[in-house]
């Protein structure tokens, strides 16, 4: 056989067959048929980004960390571990946000 470029090749097909091809209609009853797109649902970004802080809220509760954290914000300083609970809780409200992305 000889080798024969993808291009080659579609130069040939589309002299070949200079239009489409008739489907007696099957296009348009598939087009028909297929479900409406759904529409984007961008309140739920919102309402995932607090779901993701309350539950990286609930589960920094058994940690002592937690106590450290209410201390330093009640003396009104921000040490480590308010900068550990804080990052913590962006990055759960972050994966919240992203599964309510992937979910649209």
């Amino acid at each position: 056989m000889n080798e024969i470029s993808e291009q080659d090749l579609d130069d040939l097909l589309r002299r070949a067959f200079a239009g489409a091809v008739n489907d007696n209609g099957f296009t348009e009853r598939v087009m028909r048929t297929l479900p409406i797109r759904r529409r984007h649902r961008f309140g739920l970004l919102p309402v995932a980004a607090l779901a993701g802080g309350i539950l990286g809220w609930l589960a920094l509760l058994p940690s002592p960390l937690l106590a450290q954290f209410a201390r330093e914000w009640l003396v009104g300083g921000f040490g480590t571990a308010s900068a550990i609970v804080c990052m913590m809780l962006f990055v759960v409200s972050l994966l919240g946000v992203g599964w309510a992305l992937e979910e649209q």
